[in-house]
């Protein structure tokens, strides 16, 4: 990777890539701030200030804002996390300023109007039926609420109607100014670029953001998330749904532990690949499941392992065996090397199939800068994923299933 790190004369930190063999570039805005930074009366308002970001500026209403960007053939979106938000725009290389202009006046001159706020609202609610109209989607939100009840990085990040239905102005504004703060910010930029271009439109639109010392302070950071349900019978969630839809989620590792490559390889043979385990055994020989598979979603201090399905209610109890079955063989036996080198192969074939495209190594230098304050190079990544051996999966798989699980099923009215 040919990366270059600068700073802005405000401290703003600018990691790049040049391609010279591209069309495109992607600049991303990355800010170390997401829903586990919300008070409990703003649960919400990281996700809520993403879309009013798009309404306006006192140059651009939100017509002219999409025009500029994707009148020219470009991509504009954003997107909002537990721990971190962030703002990109890919365009034809010529079109560099443009992004750039766009992306910083929206990110430092929004409006919000209050009948904007108003008309958001009823956009985001919609977006809460929506997801309370997907099974498979709430669940995820279910089983990590349960999991870490009461812990920040729980809450949901679209918040709840009556939260999102009290924001203000005021409300949106001092989050702004205790967290939309130089120090807090990265860009993120990949593609066909002149540096000097980049650094002087930057400088120009960026450089010149000196917001007020004085500004609230930020919550305090509670203790590291951790399994906080101490029922371990599955909850059991009636739903007008067709099939049973289940959760079951540990501990994981957080993103700064070295056994994450371990959980990454260990993910891959359980559920996170077609030759997988819980794959291979309950959908490809026995046809008890369409949906099956697991996840690892790490934190900065502490993470998830989640087993997910969908499958009727007469199958329930089998694929619960089922997956049960396949956890005590990973508590009590290495896997074989053959099917550990299946799962690195995957891990690394799909790392370098990502780095193809430049909004893909936008999103990973950024975020890999902002949160871990490096950017790990990818051959280091390579070599981490081939260390995993039989024996370090079996080990992780002792510290992560010997715990006792936390269960959501969302399951047919009676």
């Amino acid at each position: 990777m040919n990366l270059r790190q600068e700073r802005l004369s405000n401290g703003i930190r600018v990691v790049s890539e040049q391609i010279p063999t591209v069309q495109s570039v992607t600049v991303s805005l990355w800010i170390r701030c997401g829903s586990r930074d919300e008070l409990p009366y703003q649960h919400g308002i990281a996700h809520f200030l993403e879309h009013m970001l798009f309404k306006g500026t006192p140059t651009r209403n939100a017509t002219q804002i999409a025009q500029e960007i994707e009148g020219r053939g470009g991509v504009l979106n954003a997107s909002t996390g537990k721990e971190l938000t962030f703002y990109y725009a890919r365009m034809l290389s010529e079109h560099l300023p443009v992004a750039i202009s766009v992306l910083s006046d929206m990110f430092l001159n929004a409006l919000l109007g209050p009948d904007d706020i108003e008309r958001e609202k009823g956009v985001i609610l919609e977006e809460m039926r929506l997801i309370e109209d997907t099974p498979d989607e709430i669940l995820h939100d279910l089983i990590t609420e349960t999991h870490w009840h009461g812990h920040p990085l729980g809450r949901r990040i679209i918040g709840t109607p009556e939260t999102v239905g009290a924001f203000t102005r005021e409300h949106l504004t001092e989050f702004i100014q205790t967290h939309y703060r130089p120090e807090r910010v990265v860009v993120a930029v990949v593609g066909n670029f002149e540096t000097e271009t980049l650094m002087n439109e930057l400088e120009r639109t960026l450089g010149a953001w000196n917001p007020s010392a004085n500004t609230p302070q930020p919550p305090s950071d509670p203790a590291p998330p951790h399994k906080s349900n101490p029922n371990t019978e599955p909850i059991l969630v009636p739903r007008e749904v067709e099939q049973v839809h289940f959760a079951i989620a540990y501990d994981g590792v957080s993103f700064h532990d070295e056994r994450r490559y371990a959980q990454a390889v260990l993910n891959s043979m359980l559920g996170g690949s077609m030759f997988s385990r819980l794959w291979q055994e309950i959908r490809e020989k026995r046809g008890l499941a369409y949906e099956i598979g697991s996840y690892a979603s790490p934190a900065s201090d502490g993470g998830l392992f989640v087993i997910y399905g969908g499958t009727s209610e007469q199958a329930y109890p089998v694929v619960q065996e089922l997956v049960q079955a396949e956890i005590q063989r990973l508590l009590h036996e290495a896997p074989p090397e053959e099917e550990v080198a299946s799962a690195r192969n995957q891990l690394k074939g799909h790392r370098v199939l990502a780095l193809e495209s430049t909004q893909a190594r936008a999103e990973l230098i950024g975020s890999e800068m902002l949160m871990r304050g490096r950017i790990v190079p990818p051959e280091e990544v390579i070599a981490n994923i081939d260390a995993v051996t039989p024996e370090s999966i079996h080990q992780l798989a002792q510290e992560l299933f010997q715990q006792a699980p936390t269960q959501v099923a969302i399951v047919p009215e009676a």
